[in-house]
């Protein structure tokens, strides 16, 4: 006897975007995604530069980038409400010899700097040992000191098993050199593995010692052991045609034969089970009944979603159940503005739900964030005990936006910050632009700064906006 399980559905609206479709339909197509019409659209990467959609949640690369730059800007279009958001990468070879197609109708310096580009992203795609913050961070002169974010598929992945692969190694690197330091790792490949190739046998490679002396493994292997050792700096690649060449770390350890661990083959990597990636826990009911309502005043206001509240403002309320507007006006995003607008609106169907839910006692509400970092609470310390914000520049070698962000993150998640350290300084803004901004501030709340810049029709800049919400949150202490 056999039985037939029909699991339950969720259907998902889907558009696409792209260059082959007619303006008038791109520009519906956009404005459905916008407005939560389409929960998903399919677009080439040139879609959302210009769009201010806060509550993206996923990020998917079906190809990849051909720049870290470009990668970086991307990704960078997930969570802008500040609440937790994937980004996925699916990555394939073909995807490399796909680029470097094109990379190969370009000519001169614009050729050598797309090579430059794609190396660096293929690196970071490939590195399975280091946290992604660390490379993507230091590609930008930004550095990240934590060894794990609890964030990236690397911190937490279970580490991959190292074996001994010196053999392996020194076999790779011995052929490199006996080429001359002229080829790249698929032709080195193929003299390994014996190959009769054209390339091979008109460059007499099969007369080599290390002809046919690496076939127990395949290309694919030795595609992954040279990736390896180009990312532990025995190998440099260089030109457009990705020549190969050993680093004197390597002829130190060909000479000394030197133990060498890496990964023999991709192993398959299983997420620990004690992650430490911290997820808002909320009541998914209620914020479907809220997102339905918020959706319904957007569409009668002609305006997107995200203008009435932001998913981050529906979840805390989902979360701590505001049933009156003193509580409505402890949520992140409720000014006295929205809470005039929508107040009423939305404590009456919280009211309701609880009632019908049997929630009895709503939870106290308290000014909450994700996690703050060791870096985070050593910026803020440092900077309450005296150090300046240049001080700090100048400790951390970082930028200013850096220790702003820092210092924001921190006096977000309700921590105290001494305002009379050179804050007020740090602000360059006349008296009337500074009410303004307090203004925005409690007509938007203090989620998001792309409102209160927009309202302020870009005449104070971000830096000196984050400033301006620390010392608005330290007023109101």
């Amino acid at each position: 006897m056999s039985f037939l399980y029909i699991l339950p559905l969720k259907i998902f609206s889907v558009r696409p975007y792209h260059a082959g479709l007619e303006d008038a339909e791109r520009k519906r197509n956009q404005d459905a995604f916008i407005r939560d019409d389409a929960q998903i659209i399919v677009a080439t990467i040139a879609f959302g530069m210009g769009i201010n959609k806060p509550n993206v949640r996923f990020v998917i690369h079906f190809d990849l980038p051909k720049s870290i730059e470009s990668y970086y800007q991307e990704i960078g279009r997930a969570g802008r409400d500040g609440l937790p958001a994937h980004c996925l990468l699916l990555y394939s070879y073909s995807d490399v010899a796909k680029i470097n197609y094109f990379i190969d109708q370009k000519e001169g310096d614009e050729k050598r700097i797309a090579i430059q580009h794609l190396d660096a992203i293929v690196r970071y795609a490939e590195d399975e040992r280091i946290c992604r913050r660390k490379p993507l961070l230091k590609y930008f002169d930004e550095s990240y000191l934590a060894d794990n974010c609890s964030n990236c598929d690397n911190c937490n992945s279970a580490p991959t098993s190292l074996t001994d692969i010196t053999v392996y190694a020194q076999k790779f690197l011995s052929c490199v050199k006996r080429a001359d330091e002229k080829f790249g790792a698929g032709h080195i490949a193929d003299i390994l593995l014996g190959s009769k190739n054209e390339k091979v046998m008109r460059w007499g490679h099969d007369k080599l010692s290390t002809y046919n002396i690496g076939t127990e493994l395949n290309k694919k292997q030795w595609m992954h052991i040279a990736r390896q050792l180009l990312s532990m700096e025995y190998l440099k690649q260089e030109g457009e045609y990705h020549t190969l060449s050993l680093t004197a770390k390597a002829l130190d350890a060909l000479k000394k034969r030197e133990p060498i661990f890496g990964v023999v083959q991709e192993a398959q990597r299983v997420k620990r089970k004690d992650s430490r990636s911290v997820e808002v826990q909320y009541n998914e009911k209620l914020f479907d009944v809220l997102r339905q309502k918020r959706k319904e005043l957007a569409d009668a206001e002609r305006v997107p979603p995200y203008v009435v509240f932001s998913d981050k403002t529906l979840v805390e309320m989902a979360t701590y159940f505001p049933q009156t507007k003193d509580s409505l006006l402890k949520i992140s995003g409720v000014g006295q503005v929205k809470l005039k607008q929508y107040g009423e609106t939305f404590t009456q169907i919280i009211k309701k739900f609880c009632a019908e839910n049997n929630i009895a006692q709503p939870m106290q509400h308290t000014r909450t964030s994700e996690p703050l970092g060791e870096r985070t609470y050593m910026i803020a310390e440092a900077f309450n005990e005296g150090m300046t914000i240049d001080g700090l520049i100048e400790r951390h070698k970082v930028t200013k936006a850096t220790i702003l962000d820092h210092l924001s993150k921190y006096v977000l998640a309700g921590n105290k910050l001494n305002a009379k350290n050179n804050l007020h300084e740090q602000v360059s803004v006349k008296p009337e632009q500074k009410e303004s901004a307090f203004k925005a501030f409690d007509q938007h709340g203090v989620n998001l700064l792309k409102p209160i810049f927009d309202s302020l029709n870009g005449t104070v800049n971000y830096d000196d906006l984050k400033i301006l919400r620390m010392l608005y949150l330290i007023s109101k202490e």
